[in-house]
Formats: C-alpha cells, sequence, structure tokens
C-alpha cells in the first residue's frame, strides 16, 4: 500500500509540502528534535517529516493537532470556494474564473487530503494519554478523546488514500450530479 500513499501524495503535492512544513515549523517551536526533513520521498513519510518521539503528552497531542489544523484551515476555504463556484454557480470553461475556482479546487482538495497525523504519531499519542502505564488526569482523557480517535481514524485513511478517494467521489457527485 506504500506505493498507492505515495502516488495519493505525490497527486496532492501542495497538500503533503505544505503539511511536511507545518510539521517541520511546529516541531521546532515545540523544540521536538527533527530527524529527516526532506518533505516528499518514496516511503510513509512521504508528506511528513521524521522526528523524535515526546517525552510530554502535552507536545506529541500538539504534534498530531497543529499541522493538520492549519492544513484545515486554509484547506476548508479553498474546498468550499472552488466547490460552490464549479458546481452550484456553474460557471462555464470559456470564463476565465472557471479556472480560478479550479484552481481553487484542487489546492483545496489537495490540503484536506493531508491533514492527518503520520499514523505512527497518532498510535503513540493515544498510548501516551490511554496506555495502561500512563497516569493521565480524568479530564484531559474526556477532553483529547474525540481528537485522538480522529487522528488515528483520518491517519488510517491518509495511509490508504481513503481520503483522496472521499473527495474524488464528492467531485463526481458534484459533476454528475448537482
Amino acid at each position: 500500500m506504500t506505493i498507492v500513499y505515495v502516488i495519493s501524495k505525490y497527486l496532492t503535492i501542495i497538500g503533503a509540502s505544505l503539511k511536511a512544513l507545518w510539521e517541520q515549523v511546529f516541531c521546532r517551536i515545540l523544540g521536538i528534535p527533527v530527524q529527516d526533513a526532506s518533505y516528499l520521498n518514496s516511503t510513509e513519510l512521504c508528506g511528513h517529516i521524521e522526528h523524535d518521539f515526546t517525552e510530554s503528552k502535552l507536545k506529541s497531542f500538539l504534534i498530531c493537532y497543529l499541522p493538520g489544523l492549519m492544513n484545515r484551515f486554509f484547506g476548508y476555504g479553498m474546498l468550499i470556494g472552488g466547490y460552490l463556484g464549479l458546481f452550484y454557480l456553474e460557471v462555464s470553461s470559456e470564463d476565465t474564473i472557471f479556472w480560478v475556482y479550479l484552481a481553487m479546487l484542487y489546492v483545496g482538495i489537495s490540503l484536506m487530503c493531508n491533514n492527518a497525523p503520520l499514523y505512527e504519531d497518532a498510535l503513540y499519542n493515544w498510548d501516551m494519554l490511554y496506555g495502561k502505564e500512563q497516569k493521565t488526569n480524568i479530564i484531559v482523557k474526556i477532553l483529547a478523546f474525540i481528537p485522538s480517535v480522529y487522528f488515528i481514524v483520518s491517519a488510517f485513511m491518509e495511509k490508504y488514500a481513503i481520503s483522496l478517494l472521499v473527495y474524488m467521489v464528492a467531485v463526481l457527485l458534484g459533476i454528475f450530479v448537482i
């Protein structure tokens, strides 16, 4: 499945590059050592950077949350703007604005397909918060539960390119149904 994963990352190269950039920025801010900062390589780290695991629960949670938040922040606007412009306003391909909406849709999909943490980081975050030997405050466990589940599910979807497939189906629905 690494081939499918790498192909999906290269198809969404803008989002993959920006996600890796955000990971590197937040690793530097949080003081997490970065081992390899190559953004686009042909392994399961494509679109991510290789960094050390943290000893802090907060840093583990933040390194899973913040880079994806930045991609979601910019991705929602681009995705919604492009989708509405192309499929609800029904702009024709002769109009110049059609190409702007098309670019917005591509960049939005690219950003939204790359907002999950690396699968190993998501599992490590879960283990840091809910592992047998971890003594985590019950309030922290309650507040971090839904985001932690989201990290694991979205990382799994990204690992097997399911997120790209979902957005492709949404575009096809926009083309043929709306």
